[in-house]
């Protein structure tokens, strides 16, 4: 299942910015009070350097990188998932299939966006939400490669269904967001196998932001990812240019702005459709820092005729701007191999990767 939906938003001429959204009302702002405005970046990196990287797998949805492999989510009801080696893109074997059989899934799941993959006792795992049945699966990728066939059982059949978000906090712990009963808020919640749904004092500020009633519900929409090491969600919207990250207790929430005002969703919804931006793809989470593809299109551009390469913004882990690295190719997801120093890219419309060498990049920023 991949719920990632691209959904696009507001040119900069045309919206209402503030930047004290704590004085308007928040139901306008899907954002925090403690707000850093970043205009520019203390380093940025042109890649000129890119390289087509020749992958022999059709239907490509999304893609992650873990162990120096390249795992790819695909459209082929024979082989979801597909997996091949680093740096020479060789498959060697894949996983899972779609129907109705005891081990088949009824949709694609993405290998990166609603999914835990880990290394477990020196087994590759991966926690798959289904949407439709609302069911938390756990892919056993190591023997699965082994045996060639499937190792997948069923952790929770009973998990709330057709999320629009769901994150693995632990083993009986979940991060989920769904559409309230008249499709104008997404709300997020806990959910525990005993104590059901739980709000936190953190998500108030977040989920009172409202649309109107028939308004693209996906103003609201984010892409979530969580890093258990220093217990912090960051929260990427596509169409907002503003990304949050706070941690489950409330003792950390910050706001970081791309730009010297936020995107109100008053103004997005006053903005003709096809002139809106799509501001944010990806968002890929690393032990040091963490980083968004910036895209800054608006709809009609995005559908018709991309008008700018994309570029990654990356932030430590305190929120704090590292560096941009301005790419020279189109894209529409990204994942870093830590091993070898490089990063891949991923276009969804054209279907190509492409690779670029960034070890002193990396160096510059993790120092």
């Amino acid at each position: 299942m991949n719920r990632f939906i691209y959904v696009f938003i507001f040119p900069a001429l045309y919206i209402f910015f503030s930047c004290n959204p704590s004085s308007k009302s928040s139901s306008t702002f899907m954002a925090f009070d403690d707000i850093e405005y970043v205009d520019n970046f203390p380093q940025s990196f042109p890649l000129q350097n890119s390289i087509e990287q020749n992958v022999d797998a059709i239907g490509v949805k999304s893609f992650c990188i873990y162990d120096s492999s390249l795992l790819m989510s695909t459209v082929n009801p024979e082989n979801l998932w597909v997996f091949a080696s680093l740096p020479e893109c060789h498959i060697y074997g894949n996983a899972l299939k779609r129907g109705h059989g005891p081990t088949e899934l009824i949709e694609n799941p993405s290998v990166h966006n609603n999914t835990k993959i880990i290394k477990e006792n020196g087994q590759l795992l991966a926690y798959i939400y289904e949407f439709k049945k609302g069911n938390l699966l756990k892919l056993n990728i190591t023997e699965s490669l082994r045996t060639n066939k499937t190792d997948i059982s069923t952790l929770n059949d009973s998990l709330p269904k057709s999320l629009f978000n769901f994150v693995v906090i632990n083993d009986s712990v979940f991060f989920c967001k769904e559409v309230n009963n008249n499709h104008t808020q997404q709300i997020r919640y806990i959910y525990k196998p005993n104590d059901n749904r739980v709000s936190l004092p953190v998500f108030e500020k977040l989920n009172n932001a409202v649309i109107k009633n028939g308004e693209d519900i996906n103003i609201l929409s984010t892409m979530t990812k969580y890093n258990p090491t220093n217990n912090i969600i960051i929260e990427m919207p596509i169409g907002l240019n503003y990304i949050n990250m706070y941690s489950l207790d409330n003792s950390y929430t910050k706001t970081i702005c791309i730009g010297k005002g936020l995107y109100s969703i008053e103004g997005v919804q006053a903005t003709h459709r096809w002139d809106r931006i799509y501001t944010f793809a990806d968002l890929r989470l690393f032990e040091k820092f963490w980083g968004v593809l910036y895209m800054n299109e608006t709809e009609k551009d995005f559908q018709t005729n991309r008008k700018h390469f994309p570029t990654i913004l990356l932030f430590d882990w305190s929120g704090n701007a590292l560096a941009e690295l301005k790419l020279t190719q189109l894209a529409t997801s990204f994942d870093i191999d830590i091993n070898t120093g490089e990063l891949y890219t991923f276009d969804f419309n054209t279907e190509l990767f492409f690779k670029y060498s960034i070890p002193r990049v990396l160096s510059g920023i993790t120092k």
